[in-house]
């Protein structure tokens, strides 16, 4: 389940990708879906001030990425 919070991409990208070992493929994987969803992208983008670069996720971002990846 994922709480209404700020994460560290790479702590979304396990819960995300449960059965991956590594955390680096977790994120690789996590971002690769994102990039694939433009509605998401674009969603973050509009929304959010979405900085790529940052190494976490605000509460706000991790909703719509919930959302739009399906992830409960």
């Amino acid at each position: 389940m994922i709480e209404d919070r700020e994460y560290l991409k790479r702590d979304l990208a396990r819960i995300y990708t449960p059965h991956t070992r590594q955390a680096k493929s977790a994120m690789k994987k996590l971002r690769e879906d994102i990039n694939r969803c433009p509605e998401l992208v674009e969603a973050l983008q509009q929304q959010t001030r979405w900085n790529r670069n940052r190494n976490y996720y605000t509460a706000r971002q991790v909703r719509l990425i919930a959302e739009y990846l399906c992830i409960d």
